[in-house]
């Protein structure tokens, strides 16, 4: 009895880990929903419940199906494609728009996610990009890095060629309304002038996000390897410039893609 009122009194130890700063998100993420809903009213409902889905999406289902040990190639075009049917769809409705935004897409990721396998291979990637990679090799079930890589290629470009894919839609359904003197080469034309204006600022768009969510990697790479042929031959340097190219090019594809059909 004597020892167990010493442990008591003992003070307790504690061990700093990390700021609570879940109010503080969940605050932040408030005025963003807000937001939306004042500017996009209608559409900015559609806008968040689009968004719910694809975050259930990935975080109950792309993400557990991974670790679970399911095909990478197949839960990522799966995810994909519902990611896009259904946000056009609670977005737009469906009508010709829509449908013609989602060939749109899907053109455009599937050439980003072919150029992205034989890319890729050909470049002699193994997947092992960062100490993250590392550990996943480790962890009860197999895991194919490789695939992981291509998965965020896909996943990372899909949002802006989505972003395209609408726009040219909708420009070209503005134009279909209002030409007098319609015709497919005219349409053609002009939807294609205004995806070149759309490319040059979702390309920049796509790169400029790579980067920023690499930035603090890339300084100490560059701080402490000033070879830039050794740089740009590292496996982590390879991958963000595969994703950066590659999801440009799903955007140029989507681009003509969305314009013709």
């Amino acid at each position: 009895s004597e020892e167990t009122e010493d442990i008591s009194e003992e003070p307790a130890e504690w061990i700093f880990i990390e700021h609570n700063r879940v109010v503080k998100i969940v605050l932040l993420v408030a005025v963003f929903l807000l937001l939306i809903v004042i500017i996009g009213r209608t559409k900015g409902i559609s806008t968040i419940l689009s968004l719910i889905f694809t975050v259930l999406a990935v975080f109950m289902v792309y993400i557990p199906s991974i670790l679970k040990g399911y095909n990478v190639y197949l839960m990522t075009i799966i995810v994909s494609g519902f990611t896009i049917f259904m946000s056009l769809i609670i977005i737009n409705g469906w009508n010709k728009k829509t449908a013609c935004a989602i060939f749109g897409n899907v053109m455009g990721v599937a050439i980003s996610g072919i150029l992205a396998i034989v890319i890729s291979r050909a470049w002699g990637l193994t997947g092992v990009v960062e100490e993250e990679y590392v550990l996943l090799s480790q962890y009860d079930t197999p895991i194919d890095l490789l695939s992981l890589v291509w998965g965020g290629v896909v996943i990372g470009a899909l949002g802006a060629i989505m972003d395209v894919a609408m726009s040219i839609a909708s420009a070209m359904k503005e134009l279909n309304d209002e030409m007098r003197d319609k015709s497919f080469g005219r349409m053609l034309r002009s939807g294609m002038n205004i995806g070149r204006d759309a490319i040059g600022t979702m390309t920049n768009t796509l790169i400029l996000a790579y980067i920023g969510g690499a930035l603090a990697t890339v300084l100490l790479l560059v701080a402490y390897n000033k070879n830039l042929y050794y740089l740009f031959n590292m496996e982590m340097i390879m991958a963000e410039i595969l994703s950066a190219i590659v999801g440009s090019i799903g955007i140029l594809a989507a681009v003509p893609a969305t314009a013709i059909f």
